[in-house]
């Protein structure tokens, strides 16, 4: 728990910060928040607002309009309110008279606070007073009442608007009583639990706000001074309170709430945040109570029985507590309550001395309640292969702060999440000390005359190396520059500049790449000396919001390097802004895109490349050598290349995941070259200042040497294509020889392109003169698609299959901005076969299989992996015939809820192709962002799994171990196996661990070079299995294992889900582990 001193904003702070090149930054493309985060369920919020009577004071708790008290209110006051005096009373109550009043000014803030957040549910209590003529005596009633039960301000009740009841509430409250504050929270905990009152405040039940198993339910208290009248409460005056809790591993507890008497295991002697040792009050005023109840309030349950009205338990086990989380506010005045109520309340504590920090304060603490910790792009994991040491990394994100954390968990060889071994970066990187923040190596990089130069990015001899243009984004003056910059490498001791909740900024859709001991494919002798002298080596590399890629190591995810990419200099200086994330400077993004790496030789040396995007940072890409922590040591040593829209104004958003593999670049010649895309919004200047773009959206793709960054050949999209973007490419290496032959990449007008790099000279590198399938109604195509070779029947008498062409397997549907978020057109996946003509005819829709989503059952045996479960028709399709003009081309699924799309990219094996779709508007209340589904199909028929003609489940329904006729499920078309299972959100990136090394008989299976160049497996690059490195070959395909467990996360919670997959002889088995932290 943290106090916040909230300080009114300067007018003149203002206006500069809306004028400030940060207002340009707020017009781009894509929204401060992911639209995968938005929620369907309002949170309840109660204030609890201090009515006692020196709220009639002002914020500096002075008696206003003294003059009318006998010139002595100090002395007089009771006796003047009382009766009247001067129409003293009158005029102290009146916000036209004295609207400086502490009492106005929480009413004037707390409606123009509910005013400005209506979509939200606000009720209100406050103290109970018997008689508002008085002060000092009969006033008193004890504890708090219901003002107003909590309303969404937006909607109306019986014609009346709801902000308007809420507004009349709060205004009707009379300051005159005593300040029974834990009284009075005891008696919201009551409303909240729809129980009796405590203090026979009404008769019967309250009607509990708590409507749905996943709402959160806030208090906020606002008060001016220290408890007084805590005399009847649980363990003081009455009997203690029962109540049920759950313990460490979910299991119900029975406890009793008592306020603190004296020291014991929950009642410290120093409250929380202090080192002062307090009495605990007497039996007429326990002035810590409210301390105790908050604390009782956030490990009760409130709701123990029934349903909610999604028709669940509110014993869910995803969310089986409904808790109170308290917030406290001290308005003029500080005490060692507050801040400890805050504490064990699970909220913040706050002070305010004026109207303006009031509202601040207030402001922030909704800020705070409508934030959420959310799972970022995915998971990666040490070993792509089955180990018993073998741990996952989890990037999470929260928006309140906007600070990120990347976790590391143990998983055993069965998938299972040890959650009680978690070590965080961020945590390990706030830990470090004055000398070692200011020694940590971040470098960057400007581009004179076309070339990448890197630097040290520090306010000395980094600042000097800078680029004129570099400086003046950073501030106006050599000293705000070197500031700026101090703030950016952690230093937490700028004046003036925002205070961080985390040095490790919000990771939003980044997924963390683990460069570990070598494990790729190569023929090449050399590359075993490099496997041996890399195999300690542990290290995981994710880009984050603040301003850099992070590197951390794996032993004790400590930081071992920085990198902030010069494409996003632009939006460095705000993050420094004390009003970061609020209107005044929106959040923005930086280093949000993929990443990828491969060992690469280069000179004769072994080296391993690692190349990432931008996403919605910027437009560009960049390139570090990340072979070993010592490599790190020089920024010459680690910054390889930058390749941006100042080189080539085509570049956009850079969303797409490069591919790392050889290319021909001569008759017996081949070099490592990584291939990009130009992603979007191209015609968009990032830089807000006069930078390059194009004059339309348009789409290229780019072939770039892996060592230099240097330009071998960009293959241009004609513009009557009508291309707007290219996405996430996908390489062949069709006879498996190690030279990429065919690139694939969709883009968001919908079509399916075909790039041929079979030459020998790249400057014959061509696209297909016309799209290998277009989209109906051009359906975005985001996610890179997957490739399958389909081989024919080999003729009587031979034992080689005829290639048929190579099968596309891709989905479609975009999820970037907030109009995506709500468009209900429909996506499909596709199968589409490419039969390699030279000139190629887009294949007609006609020309496909449409396999439907006919059936959906709900699984709820006692044996049976409860769930929804999805059946798919099982149309012919034949994609092994010799293909003819007319005959059929492939398959597609359309997605059968209307705001469905893909979300994650395909994984293909020679039996199954698996896919995540997502739902962004669901019927289910407590589905974070949405829900989703996990798909596996045929590849070559889009119909139910199936291995040599037999279908099978790809999920073990019926937890057997083995599949069997005990996991096909009763669907209304018949009892069948299911082809996808639902999920309670959308879908992170999935990652697959294999039970079997995809690669272990490589040596015996590759190439000869048949295909031209010379090529020879892994001898410019190491081969990685495809579906990782995003390049297919035949041997990959045919002989990947697709037994394993794939992992993946639900976007808008922190929750996972690890699903062990068995083979079709065996069956497949699920087991399902998620898991939910509450922060």
């Amino acid at each position: 728990m943290r106090k916040f001193k909230v300080k009114p904003l300067c007018t003149s702070v203002f206006m500069a910060l809306l004028l400030s090149p940060v207002g340009a930054l707020a017009a781009e493309p894509y929204p401060a928040l992911p639209p995968t985060l938005s929620t369907s369920v309002s949170p309840n919020i109660v204030l609890l607002i201090d009515n006692s009577a020196s709220m009639l004071q002002d914020s500096q708790n002075n008696w206003m309009r003294a003059s009318d008290c006998y010139n002595n209110p100090d002395s007089y006051w009771p006796t003047c309110i009382n009766n009247n005096v001067n129409q003293w009373r009158t005029n102290l109550d009146s916000a036209a008279i004295t609207p400086n009043t502490k009492m106005n000014i929480a009413k004037r803030v707390a409606t123009s606070l509910i005013q400005n957040n209506q979509s939200l549910g606000w009720g209100v209590f406050s103290f109970d007073v018997k008689d508002d003529t008085t002060v000092g005596g009969n006033e008193r009633a004890e504890a708090g009442v219901l003002r107003n039960s909590v309303l969404t301000p937006e909607q109306k009740t019986s014609g009346t608007s709801n902000f308007d009841i809420l507004s009349a509430s709060i205004n009707n409250i009379k300051a005159r009583t005593a300040t029974p504050l834990g009284e009075a929270m005891l008696e919201v905990t009551r409303y909240f639990a729809g129980d009796t009152s405590y203090y026979s405040k009404i008769s019967g039940n309250y009607t509990s706000p708590i409507k749905y198993r996943c709402q959160k339910n806030f208090v906020i208290v606002i008060t001016d001074g220290d408890a007084s009248g805590e005399d009847n409460l649980p363990g003081s005056g009455r009997v203690a309170l029962p109540y049920v809790t759950y313990d460490a591993t979910n299991k119900q507890v029975n406890k009793n709430f008592s306020v603190c008497t004296s020291v014991s295991a929950d009642c410290p002697a120093a409250l929380e945040g202090s080192s002062v040792a307090r009495n605990f009050g007497d039996t007429t005023n326990r002035f810590r109570a409210l301390r105790d109840v908050v604390k009782y309030a956030a490990d009760a349950d409130f709701k123990t029985a029934g349903l909610d009205l999604d028709g669940k338990s509110f014993n869910d086990d995803a969310f089986k507590k409904q808790s109170l989380q308290t917030y406290t506010i001290g308005f003029g005045v500080t005490n060692e309550v507050l801040p400890a109520a805050a504490t064990v309340g699970g909220g913040k504590y706050f002070t305010a001395d004026n109207e303006a920090s009031l509202t601040s304060a207030l402001t922030d603490a909704v800020s705070g309640i409508k934030a959420s910790i959310s799972n970022a792009g995915g998971l990666a994991v040490e070993s792509a292969v089955k180990s018993t040491t073998n741990f996952i990394y989890q990037p999470v994100f929260n928006p309140d702060g906007w600070y990120g954390e990347l976790r590391r968990y143990p998983i055993s060889d069965a998938g299972v999440i040890d959650l009680t071994q978690k070590v965080e970066a961020g945590a390990v990187l706030n830990a470090r000390n004055v000398a070692s923040i200011a020694a940590r190596r971040i470098y960057s990089a400007k581009t004179e005359s076309g070339v990448t130069k890197p630097f040290d990015f520090n306010d000395s001899a980094g600042l000097t190396a800078m680029l004129p243009t570099q400086k003046v984004l950073l501030g106006a003056t050599t000293a705000e520059q070197q500031q700026v910059i101090r703030f950016l490498r952690g230093s937490k001791t700028e004046a003036g500049l925002r205070t961080r909740v985390s040095l490790l900024g919000d990771i939003i859709d980044g997924q963390p790449l683990f460069v570990g001991a070598p494990v790729a494919f190569s023929i090449d002798p050399t590359y075993e000396v490099f496997k041996t002298a890399q195999k300690s080596r542990g290290m995981v590399f994710i880009g984050a919001n603040d301003g850099m890629l992070h590197g951390f190591n794996t032993s004790q995810m400590s930081e071992v390097v920085g990198y902030v990419p010069s494409m996003i200099y632009p939006k460095l200086k705000v993050l420094s802004n004390p009003e970061y994330g609020k209107i005044a400077a929106p959040h923005v993004y930086h280093v949000n895109g993929n990443i990828t790496t491969a060992d690469i030789k280069v000179g004769g040396d072994w080296r391993t490349l690692l190349v990432g995007g931008l996403g919605q940072g910027g437009q560009g890409f960049f390139a570090l050598d990340v072979t070993s922590e010592d490599n790190f040591a020089k920024a010459a040593d680690t910054v390889k290349w930058e390749w941006d829209d100042q080189k080539d104004a085509q570049v956009g958003y850079s969303f797409g995941t490069p591919i790392i593999y050889n290319v021909r670049t001569s008759t017996l010649g081949t070099t490592p070259a990584v291939i990009l895309t130009n992603g979007y919004e191209n015609n968009f200047d990032d830089t807000a200042t006069g930078g390059k773009k194009s004059a339309a959206k348009s789409s290229a793709l780019y072939i770039l040497n892996a060592s230099t960054g240097a330009l071998i050949k960009k293959i241009d999209l004609p513009a009557s294509s009508g291309s707007t973007g290219l996405s996430s490419p996908a390489g062949l290496d069709d006879k498996f020889d190690g030279v990429l032959d065919y690139v694939y990449a969709g883009d968001e007008s919908g079509n399916m392109w075909r790039f041929d790099l079979t030459s020998t000279d790249p400057a014959q590198f061509k696209v297909a003169s016309a799209p290998i399938f277009k989209t109906p109604t051009g359906q975005p195509i985001i996610q890179r698609p997957a490739v399958l070779q389909v081989l024919g029947d080999a003729p009587t008498g031979t034992t080689e299959q005829p290639v048929r062409g190579n099968l596309i397997l891709f989905g479609t549907g975009k999820l970037l901005t907030d109009a995506d978020r709500i468009t209900t057109s429909m996506q499909a996946f596709y199968g589409v076969l490419d039969v390699m003509d030279p000139t190629p005819t887009t294949v007609n829709m006609s020309k496909l299989v449409e396999q439907k989503i006919d059936a959906t059952v709900l699984a709820t045996g006692t044996d049976q992996r409860s769930g929804n479960y999805r059946h798919m028709t099982n149309n012919a399709v034949d994609l092994k015939v010799q293909p003819t003009l007319d005959s059929i081309k492939g398959w597609y699924i359309n997605l059968p809820v209307s705001t469905e799309r893909l979300v994650s990219s395909p994984l293909v094996f020679s039996d199954k192709v698996i896919f995540g779709t997502g739902i962004t508007q669901s019927n289910e209340k407590c589905l974070p962002g949405g829900k989703g589904w996990i798909m596996g199909v045929d590849p070559l028929t889009g119909s139910t799994v199936r291995y040599k003609d037999k279908q099978y489940s790809f999920v073990d329904v019926n937890r057997s171990g083995k599949s069997d006729i005990g996991d096909a499920l009763n669907f209304s078309t018949g009892i069948a196996y299911a082809s996808g299972y639902e999920v309670n959100g959308i879908p992170t990136e999935t990652s697959f661990i294999s039970n079997s090394n995809p690669l272990a008989d490589a040596a015996t299976s590759f190439g000869t070079g048949g295909g031209g160049g010379g090529g020879v497996v892994g001898s410019g690059v190491a081969i990685k299995e495809s579906n990782a490195s995003g390049v297919y070959t035949t041997y990959v395909i045919k002989n990947a294992s697709s037994s394993g467990v794939l992992l993946h996360c639900e976007i808008g919670s922190e929750k996972c889900e690890s699903n062990a997959i068995l083979p079709p002889s065996k069956g497949v088995r699920v087991e399902r582990a998620t898991w939910r932290e509450l922060m």
